[in-house]
């Protein structure tokens, strides 16, 4: 995929691409697994998107061709994988729902471990999550819990939980994030299940418990159901300039009109 600008939105089997900017999106492949796939990352090693298929021990390495190659991991669980990503050194950490127990599998093809679990870890709480994702500026995780709204740092050393707070844009609300993503600058980027509109956090990276943080909507995308997200994390995003007059994101607003504007 060699790092390209969209965000991956996986619905069971099928694979939609979502421009994060304007929250356009279209359907890129269909059917490409018999079985549901969840759990993705993009894997800046090699390329490749990864992600765990339902309810069994294979994970998946997907190309830009949407040509999929199954691999079996036998110290997985049969547990269903819907929490995943990739770190920038090719490291897999995969989870399955109701457990604090998650994997690292090596998926860096130049390693003596490659498509080995590297270690079974265990968070240092329980949290109600459908998805995390890495961010490259500070090599942890991150993830925002149904129904509380908080935003976690999970520190991807040593499976210690940090949270930062409620998200405020998200304040009331009671959705499901399915899919999350992150740009090369730290923004976080999380989308609702059940309307598919995508909200931003901004420099994630620099918040301490207790801190403000800036949060708004960004874009309108589409609703999904058994859905994962994934994409590159050193990918910038498009940020609407509040007075430069010009449409820069591409969604048809201008400057304060758009709710990216920064």
């Amino acid at each position: 995929f060699q790092c390209d600008f969209n965000a991956y939105l996986f619905q069971r089997n099928d694979v939609y691409a979502l421009d994060l900017a304007s929250g356009s999106s279209y359907l890129v492949a269909e059917n490409i697994t018999e079985n549901n796939i969840n759990a993705t990352g993009y894997n800046s090693v090699d390329g490749y998107i990864w992600g765990s298929l339902q309810s069994s021990k294979n994970i998946v390495r997907i190309g830009k061709n949407f040509q999929v190659e199954t691999f079996t991991i036998n110290e997985l669980s049969t547990v269903n994988r819907y929490v995943g990503d990739v770190s920038t050194n090719g490291i897999y950490y995969a989870k399955a729902g109701g457990t604090t127990t998650f994997y690292k599998i090596d998926l860096n093809p130049d390693s003596d471990t490659y498509k080995e679990v590297l270690s079974t870890n265990v968070l240092s709480k329980s949290l109600s999550i459908h998805d995390w994702a890495f961010n490259a500026v500070d090599g942890h995780l991150y993830t925002v819990e149904k129904n509380s709204n908080k935003l976690y740092r999970i520190d991807s050393e040593t499976s210690v939980i940090t949270d930062l707070g409620e998200v405020p844009i998200l304040s009331g609300l009671s959705y499901t994030y399915g899919a999350v993503y992150f740009d090369a600058s730290g923004r976080f980027y999380v989308s609702a299940n059940q309307t598919g509109t995508v909200y931003m956090i901004k420099d994630v990276q620099d918040l301490s418990p207790g801190n403000a943080m800036q949060s708004n909507l960004f874009a309108f995308g589409p609703s999904s159901a058994s859905n994962d997200g994934a994409r590159c994390p050193t990918a910038p995003v498009p940020q609407e300039d509040c007075i430069n007059g010009l449409d820069d994101d591409g969604d048809g607003l201008v400057d304060c009109e758009d709710s990216t504007a920064v």
